[in-house]
């Protein structure tokens, strides 16, 4: 017998759950509809001449590569929500892992895109706060299935 059961499953984790489930469904939204747009964009371009719409086609293929990366994003972050809610300890490490690349990948967009992006800009906060929340001392111990980890004295996370 482990000692899971006897760990009470922090309650952040729900809203944790529950927002990375949505926010990875938004994403296929938001995929979706700037794939469209990048493509119907390249394509008009071939309207005003050859040099435009070479432009228009190689900015679509850039942006269209940019949507998968975010696609693959999006799929980690509902895999990371979907077995959070299970309590399998792999929840705490794909969140984890999503967020730190979510901070590099989104720091390089808001640093091209001179921070005009909104969708950067929301998922960086999120992305602050799930390892800010997954490297709680209540969380571990309920990913670990032990008690919970003393206090250290300095009063910082482990982001490890």
């Amino acid at each position: 017998m482990s000692n899971r059961h006897y760990v009470r499953r922090p309650g952040i984790l729900n809203a944790i759950t529950f927002f990375s489930l949505i926010l990875s469904l938004l994403n296929v939204v938001w995929v979706v509809v700037i794939g469209a747009i990048a493509t119907v964009a390249g394509v008009a371009g071939w309207l005003l001449g050859p040099v435009a719409g070479a432009v228009g086609s190689i900015a679509a293929v850039l942006v269209i590569l940019v949507l998968l990366i975010q696609s693959a994003m999006g799929i980690l972050l509902f895999m990371a929500g979907w077995i959070t809610w299970s309590g399998d300890p792999r929840g705490r490490s794909l969140h984890l892992a999503w967020a730190w690349i979510t901070v590099v990948i989104d720091l390089l967009d808001l640093a091209f895109t001179a921070g005009i992006d909104g969708g950067a800009w929301v998922r960086l906060i999120y992305a602050g706060v799930v390892i800010l929340v997954m490297n709680r001392e209540d969380v571990k111990a309920y990913f670990l299935g032990g008690t919970p980890i003393a206090s250290k004295t300095r009063g910082w996370d482990d982001w490890s």
